[in-house]
């Protein structure tokens, strides 16, 4: 179960070293990221970095806890995955996260990550 995270932080991983190509970008052709329609070059930034520390996070959480239950791969899975994905669209509006349903899904992704690290931390403590 354990190798669905393993796999899904090595994308984020990948996700986060391509995504440096539109951090140079930000700096070197910020007329050509206007032209993208990002109106928020530090939400560029933050997703970049958060593939990057989500992806090294579910890695170390795979690798950790091979056996960890089921639910706590899930529940890490989502937030580890969403969390990041939230950024995009604040690139793309200054006004997304204001949206109900954005604030709805950063909480329960938020929620999800933190529940799916804690069982994880417990699940290799306790096994010890």
């Amino acid at each position: 179960m354990a190798q669905i995270l393993e796999a899904a932080g090595m994308i984020s991983l990948a996700l986060g070293g391509l995504s440096g190509f539109v951090m140079l970008a930000v700096v070197d052709y910020p007329d050509l990221i206007r032209k993208l329609g990002i109106v928020d070059t530090r939400r560029v930034r933050q997703v970049h970095l958060d593939w990057i520390i989500m992806g090294l996070v579910m890695v170390a959480v795979a690798l950790a806890a091979p056996d960890l239950p089921a639910p706590a791969v899930y529940a890490t899975l989502f937030g580890g995955v969403v969390n990041p994905a939230t950024f995009i669209p604040m690139a793309f509006s200054r006004t997304a996260s204001e949206h109900p349903a954005f604030r709805a899904i950063s909480m329960i992704s938020f929620i999800s990550l933190n529940v799916g690290l804690v069982w994880a931390a417990c699940h290799v403590v306790l096994a010890s």
